[in-house]
């Protein structure tokens, strides 16, 4: 990051931090060292510098929709911060490779599932490239919700204080075995993901993953607290 990203991010913290009520307390769940896919729910554009200002000093790197690029602002975060464009709705090999790229850092990888915003705070239906990234990489998902911020702008244009409440799940790897993944596995597959951010959230944000008693979690395994490291210097996943 140059000196002038250094300045605008600054800003953009300044301003996020001077509107916002910010519990982001359950991010010390998340280990300040990767490799991990990190996926959250997309509401509107103020939860991507959150989350990325907040997860500071973990190595974190974006996904965004590659017609960005073209919004001088959006742009010009989108270099500084390192993010990688992606075309919605496909599965580029050149993306992949990126992705794989970041995660053979040990960095980590920050993706919404939704692909884009559900604008009301109420998740909508998935697209299923996160499955083919998380055991293409043999990495583990961490869910990451959030919701208050659906009435950013209501709130803003009368001067109200913007809450935005974060909650963190518990990391899982896919593990399918030597099942082959048919269209019908990785449909149960991406539902199984996506309840584990509905269960981070509300009953009436929870939308197209609200029926949570159904998902099959057969193929997650889920990392019991003490077998992943929180600390920098340590392994982080102990398969």
């Amino acid at each position: 990051m140059n000196l002038a990203g250094k300045i605008v991010t600054g800003i953009i913290k300044w301003m996020i931090d001077s509107r916002c009520r910010i519990d982001d307390k359950e991010l010390e769940k998340i280990p300040y060292k990767g490799p991990a896919i990190l996926i959250f729910n997309h509401t509107n554009f103020l939860e991507v510098p959150l989350l990325y200002l907040h997860l500071r000093p973990r190595p974190v790197v974006g996904l965004a929709k590659a017609e960005s690029w073209k919004i001088p602002l959006y742009g010009f975060l989108a270099r500084q911060w390192g993010a990688i464009p992606i075309q919605r709705g496909t599965a580029a090999m050149s993306s992949f490779k990126k992705i794989s790229d970041i995660l053979k850092q040990d960095k980590m990888l920050v993706i919404s599932p939704e692909g884009s915003r559900n604008v009301t705070g109420v998740l909508k239906k998935a697209y299923p490239g996160i499955i083919t990234m998380a055991i293409q990489n043999n990495v583990p998902i961490i869910p990451v919700a959030h919701y208050g911020s659906e009435n950013f702008w209501h709130n803003m244009k009368r001067f109200k204080t913007i809450n935005f409440n974060i909650r963190v799940g518990t990391p899982f790897f896919i593990e399918p075995g030597e099942e082959k993944i048919s269209g019908k596995v990785r449909k149960d597959l991406l539902f199984s993901i996506m309840v584990q951010l509905s269960k981070l959230l509300p009953e009436e944000y929870r939308g197209e993953y609200s029926d949570i008693a159904s998902a099959d979690e057969k193929y997650l395994r889920f990392l019991e607290e003490g077998t992943y490291s929180l600390e920098s210097p340590d392994p982080v996943w102990q398969k």
